[in-house]
């Protein structure tokens, strides 16, 4: 028979062992610190009208930085910084449809690439909390009127129309949920290697994910996302309702918990309704691949 001390020490070092094991994943950020976000994104648009494919292609590329102004027992201050925007879009049917380097030159002529120029002279607000779920953003009202006011001499009703366009994409409420989608990948407590838990993502794509630990190195946390999604957008000439599924990739800081690579792809299928066109129902596919690499900017 075993002693019965010798049982109670090995279900103390079991538990001692556990208890150690569990990792409390969250941001560790300082006053000071810069990083250096480049993001890619591919986006492969298949879309049947009537047994035609219209095929389109967006690229879409980013440099941003995030600065930690001020930190709280909950809360980080951040400011965020658009560095570089380029987007090309085109059509198998239409030709190119948009491309857009915030790094190039501008023609007079050129009002979209005056309008996105803005981006890159107008600095964010941040509150983050500590486990990447963003609390707020400010700032975007100064962006989308710097954006609206490049365009030139125009009527005060056409600006305002153009205002509500772009909250879609760049209110404080949308960006937000923009970048939570590449911050807010941590559980509210601590796990051990194996263990999952889940969140959503919220916006034109929201999503309702599972993480799993994957592995801790003496630098990096592995974590791994599998996600159910739905794409949902709506514009005067066409609604989109898509759902599909998503992966993620991500390797963390193990001392500052910021991200330092993360992949995702999604494949997503439903229907366009075509609005001008008696609602016709088209159906789509859209395939997107995105990676972000980060830098911890040292000054």
């Amino acid at each position: 028979m075993k002693p019965f001390f010798t049982t109670i020490l090995v279900a103390f070092i079991a538990t001692t062992s556990l208890i150690s094991a569990q990792t409390s994943l969250v941001y560790n950020l300082k006053v000071g610190d810069q990083f250096k976000v480049s993001q890619v994104a591919n986006q492969d648009i298949v879309q049947d009208m009537n047994g035609k494919k219209h095929e389109m292609k967006n690229l879409l590329e980013g440099d941003f930085t995030f600065i930690v102004e001020e930190i709280n027992d909950s809360l980080y201050g951040l400011k965020f910084k658009f560095d570089r925007f380029k987007m090309v879009s085109s059509s198998n049917l239409i030709g190119e449809i948009m491309n857009i380097n915030t790094n190039d030159s501008i023609a007079d002529d050129d009002i979209e690439g005056k309008i996105f120029a803005q981006l890159v002279t107008v600095d964010l607000g941040m509150k983050m909390y500590k486990n990447g779920k963003i609390k707020s953003i400010k700032g975007s009202n100064a962006l989308i009127s710097k954006m609206v006011n490049a365009v030139g001499d125009i009527d005060e009703f056409t600006k305002e129309v153009m205002k509500e366009s772009m909250k879609s994409e760049f209110s404080n409420e949308s960006l937000s949920k923009s970048f939570e989608q590449m911050t807010y990948i941590y559980p509210n407590h601590a796990v051990n290697i194996g263990d999952t838990w889940e969140n959503n993502f919220e916006g034109d794509l929201s999503s309702k994910n599972t993480w799993t630990l994957e592995s801790i190195t003496n630098d990096d946390i592995v974590i791994t996302g599998k996600s159910s999604v739905i794409f949902n957008n709506t514009d005067v000439d066409v609604a989109m309702n898509l759902t599909g599924d998503m992966t993620s990739n991500i390797i963390t800081s193990k001392k500052t918990g910021f991200v330092k690579t993360m992949t995702t792809t999604s494949t997503v299928n439903g229907n366009s309704i075509m609005h001008k066109m008696n609602d016709l129902k088209v159906p789509t596919s859209i395939i997107s691949n995105v990676t972000y690499k980060i830098e911890k900017h040292v000054q």
